[in-house]
């Protein structure tokens, strides 16, 4: 195995990948926002109202645009209640327009009280859309935590810590997955990326990460493993699906056991070095290889390791140039794993401009002291998993 160096350097964070922990996400769908249409909608009602006062203008029929831009925000009652001014401003200024009870003054009146009719409705038209929209989000979150339990913090005298960030915010769940399964002999890791995306990447995901639970505990060697995982991949996938996959044991003496389908290799932070894992005979994806090697590393006490998938190095800044993920892998040392990754995440967050092209996991492990010097027991128990959108 050949351990390539990597540059060093980087950004202060700015903000942190999303934990897979909990519901959440669904405040964006209201907030701050919502008043913005509600002083548009009345500045351009006082704003015509007070234009139609002007000798010589009639602009009447325009006093219904205040209602309807209010309608695309706010909540139903508030664009009745603009709705009615706009109707009664509309029948005041037949006073100061001189033609009050007129034919055309009833006319442009009626017209204003259909637009604020009309505002009401797509307003509540948008509010049950919008129900949906929750409900539909909470289950999908009910889902996600389901397929995303937080991985231990403490398994075995190792810490782990993992993050997804999604770029679509309609959307947390997909083809980005990833678990953490202690066995008797060591404890093993996966992170993969599915191609494609939507219901069929979830679905792939998922049987990659069942195949990968059941191996994990019945195999002894990681690139049995694989060949499980890639046995289950093509049994349910389309001719044209594939999976990348990294798996990584972890055995307590030290010693790394690497097999690659196609996957990007791992980053190994130490207190001297930030380096990359290099792959003597990395296999192709699940889905179109059956047999898989193994690559023997080792790490000390202290050190951590970064697995990720192809989200987090094809991240483009304005200019098209890809994250430097080398250069900033400096900012994976001290403090927690989930400070490191959130000071990996604010760099990437500032690179892209809080503007990511694709979804992205993380997963960070760090060899830990026990009692003797070495691996300890450990706390924590249980198995981490995610399945995110690629």
């Amino acid at each position: 195995m050949r351990r390539r160096r990597s540059g060093a350097g980087g950004l202060g964070g700015l903000g942190g990948l999303g934990r897979v922990e909990g519901p959440g996400g669904l405040e964006g769908l209201g907030g701050v926002e919502d008043v913005r249409p509600l002083i548009a909608g009345t500045l351009v009602l006082v704003t015509v109202v007070i234009l139609d006062a002007t000798p010589g203008l009639i602009l009447v029929g325009y006093f219904g645009l205040g209602p309807l831009i209010i309608a695309a925000a706010s909540p139903p009652r508030v664009t009745a209640a603009v709705g009615a001014l706009a109707v009664i401003a509309a029948l005041l200024s037949g006073f100061w327009d001189h033609w009050f009870g007129t034919g055309p003054h009833l006319a442009a009146t009626t017209l204003v009280a259909l637009q604020s009719v009309i505002a009401v409705c797509i307003c509540v038209c948008r509010e049950r859309q919008r129900s949906q929209l929750h409900q539909v989000k909470a289950v999908a979150e009910v889902a996600q935590r389901a397929l995303l339990p937080a991985v231990p913090s403490r398994l075995n005298g190792a810490g782990f810590a993992a993050r997804y960030l999604s770029a679509a915010q309609e959307a947390s769940v997909g083809g980005d997955l990833y678990e953490v399964v202690s066995t008797s002999q060591s404890i093993r890791m996966i992170i993969g990326d599915v191609r494609g995306k939507g219901l069929p990447a979830v679905r792939l995901a998922s049987i990659v990460l069942g195949a990968f639970r059941e191996a994990a505990v019945t195999w002894l060697d990681p690139e049995q493993v694989a060949a499980a995982c890639a046995r289950a991949v093509g049994r349910e996938a389309e001719p044209e699906d594939f999976v990348t996959a990294l798996i990584v044991d972890i055995h307590p003496d030290g010693r790394l056991g690497l097999c690659s389908a196609g996957h990007h290799p791992p980053r190994l932070v130490s207190a001297d070095e930030c380096t990359t894992l290099e792959l003597k005979s990395p296999s192709p994806p699940l889905g179109l290889a059956e047999r898989f090697s193994v690559t023997m590393a080792s790490w000390a006490v202290g050190d951590r390791m970064l697995l990720f998938t192809d989200g987090l190095t094809e991240a483009r800044d304005g200019r098209g140039r890809f994250f430097p993920l080398d250069d900033h892998l400096d900012l994976l040392r001290g403090g927690s794993q989930d400070d490191a990754l959130d000071r990996l995440a604010g760099a990437l967050r500032a690179h892209v401009d809080g503007r990511l092209q694709d979804d992205l996991a993380v997963l960070l492990a760090e060899r830990e002291a026990g009692p003797s010097g070495g691996m300890g027991a450990g706390t924590g128990a249980g198995t981490g998993v995610g399945v995110l959108s690629s």
